[in-house]
């Protein structure tokens, strides 16, 4: 798994090949890629470059890019062939063409990251995504066996979302059993048909907790199975803050998210002690911000519920640690389940 950790350089093309647009998108279409400001976009980010990297197509969906302009946005990475040592894009599942599939195996793409929102078609057809859980299917056993790496694109939060819905997403990457997974939280921006559905009350979204639980659950079955979680909310290259209505966006999304897990995963091994009060942790160093939380959260919701955490930073392996009540001790891990 080494190789998914390569040092990837990304080249942001909002909406590239897309003929549609989501309900949550806030940009104009781009429906050619030819133009100059794709270039000046790819020497920025490579021009001066002398270590090898891997070059990421995000922001759009590539399979919707015709033909010859994929090709052509291919030859604007010809002066830097000397450095790339592959590629990988993120997509929509559709549409599959067996021209786009011969595109991206001659220009060295490895890794194929697919968006699904969600496993559910309604909910789907609502986000106007234009394609359904069953074209996810269909792409992934084609592309898997066309030799590509795949990995899975997740979102938490979406309009008429359902706690069995995030179930049945962990249940499906399970069986798909993707390299590695993002996992994004829904976020409103203004100038979107979800944000008129947002003004006028049609969609209210969930709070904001619950879009952590959410997005814990689909984290933790990840890793319970030995799938990496490359990345968790979106970084300032995939959003406008000023544009930002409501929803879930938070600049440390992520690290709420695992410091929830650790909250749980704490909770459970404390729940195996006898007595009450006081509670020591000994955990890695590194993984002291998880236990505290953003804020001290963490240390705020078990003083509710009436215990004192104190802790040893000796510990020697991250996401791991021990507690210790008087003379008993329970052993825990990150990834442990909430009881």
């Amino acid at each position: 798994m080494d190789e998914v950790f390569t040092m990837v350089i990304p080249v942001f093309l909002p909406h590239a090949g897309c003929t549609v647009r989501c309900i949550y998108c806030h940009q104009g279409y781009i429906t050619g890629i030819g133009e100059k400001g794709v270039q000046e976009r790819i020497d920025r980010a490579l021009r001066g470059r002398a270590e090898p990297c891997e070059v990421g197509l995000f922001g759009g969906n590539m399979f919707g890019v015709e033909p010859a302009d994929l090709e052509r946005l291919f030859s604007c990475f010809a002066p830097y062939r000397g450095i790339i040592q592959g590629f990988r894009l993120s997509t929509k599942p559709v549409p599959l063409r067996d021209e786009t599939i011969d595109i991206l195996k001659r220009n060295g793409v490895r890794f194929i990251e697919l968006g699904i929102p969600t496993f559910n078609d309604v909910i789907l057809a609502a986000l106007n995504r234009a394609h359904t859980a069953g074209d996810l299917f269909q792409a992934f056993d084609r592309l898997q066996g066309e030799g590509f790496r795949l990995a899975l694109q997740f979102m938490v939060g979406l309009p008429g979302e359902t706690m069995g819905d995030i179930e049945e997403t962990a249940e499906n990457m399970v069986r798909l059993r993707p390299e590695y997974i993002r996992i994004y939280p829904l976020v409103i921006l203004r100038n979107t048909p979800l944000y008129r559905l947002y003004e006028t009350g049609e969609f209210a979204p969930i709070a904001f907790d619950e879009a952590l639980e959410r997005a814990a659950l689909i984290y933790r079955g990840a890793r319970e199975e030995g799938i990496d979680v490359v990345n968790v909310g979106l970084t300032d290259n995939e959003m406008v803050r000023g544009m930002v209505a409501g929803g879930f966006y938070h600049p440390a999304f992520g690290s709420l998210v695992q410091s929830r897990i650790f909250r749980d995963a704490l909770g459970s091994a404390i729940g195996q002690l006898k007595g009450s009060g006081e509670a020591r942790v000994i955990l890695h160093r590194n993984d002291i911000p998880l236990l505290v939380g953003y804020r001290r959260e963490n240390l705020k919701y078990f003083a509710s519920l009436g215990i004192d955490l104190s802790w040893d930073p000796s510990g020697a392996e991250r996401g791991s640690f021990d507690v210790i009540r008087g003379r008993e001790r329970a052993r825990g891990k990150m990834i442990d389940r909430k009881e």
